[in-house]
């Protein structure tokens, strides 16, 4: 199925919008948030409201194949013509989305709004991608990673099949998905905003994971540090990105399991 560039906005747009992350943390239904009503989905598969703005849903993974897409589509076509309340979180990104939550009002006293994400996701019209940049209100945080995770100690292991870190081929063949990447740390470069487990040495030859402050601040305090990763193979889950599509985001410091 063809993806348009709509599926690596979950990396692009984080930068412009860190000082909106600083500033409100996590957005709940405000009372005077605006009513407005669904016309659909466009042709890239991105929820359409009948204004015509066009939203991204935050807390849910870009649609992989065309059935995906497909049930997607169809969950949110029974929530058209329907009031909807909106939060927006950010201002549009370059394809002109809107970062967003729309919430179902509640239908009796003393309930509580519908996040229609959560409405989606429990549908299975979709994967839950959780958001650094925007995390969900009264969410418990995720359990930090052991100093010494491995496959037998970690619980669950990632899931699905993972992309060699130092196949470009491969990793460019899937630009703009959510992928598992498996790879040995070459170097691992630590920035003011970012740190990145370089799959090598030299920015061509292979792909590289990004965490953000936050996650990588969580990884060093459950013990994990730049020299004891290099020469480790690790397994991390996110989404594909960068100029060449080789650099991928971890949704969250848990996406990362040592290997060896």
């Amino acid at each position: 199925m063809p993806v348009k560039p709509l599926l690596v906005v979950f990396v692009v747009v984080a930068a412009p919008f860190s000082a909106a992350r600083a500033a409100a943390p996590c957005t709940q239904l405000p009372a005077d948030a605006p009513s407005v009503r669904l016309a659909g989905v466009d042709a890239a598969g991105d929820p359409v409201l009948a204004d015509g703005r066009s939203l991204r849903l935050v807390g849910i993974a870009p649609r992989q194949t065309a059935a995906e897409a497909a049930r997607f589509a169809s969950e949110i076509a029974q929530w058209r013509e329907r009031e909807l309340k909106l939060v927006i979180l950010a201002g549009s990104d370059r394809w002109g989305r809107l970062p967003a939550r729309l919430f179902v009002p509640a239908e009796a006293a003393g309930s509580e709004p519908t996040n229609l994400a959560a409405a989606l996701l429990r549908n299975g019209a979709g994967q839950r991608l959780p958001e650094a940049a925007f995390p969900e209100c009264g969410a418990t945080p995720a359990a930090r990673p052991s100093a010494a995770r491995s496959p037998a100690q970690a619980g669950p292991a990632l899931v699905g099949d993972a992309i060699d870190g130092h196949d470009i081929a491969a990793l460019k063949a899937q630009a703009g998905r959510f992928v598992v990447v498996e790879g040995r740390v070459a170097s691992v470069g630590e920035r003011a905003q970012r740190t990145y487990l370089n799959f090598s040495r030299r920015r061509a030859e292979a792909g590289a994971i990004m965490l953000s402050r936050t996650q990588w601040r969580e990884l060093q305090a459950s013990g994990w540090t730049a020299s004891g990763l290099t020469g480790k193979r690790v397994r991390a889950r996110g989404v594909l990105s960068g100029q060449d599509g080789t650099l991928l985001e971890a949704s969250s410091a848990a996406a990362l399991e040592l290997i060896d």
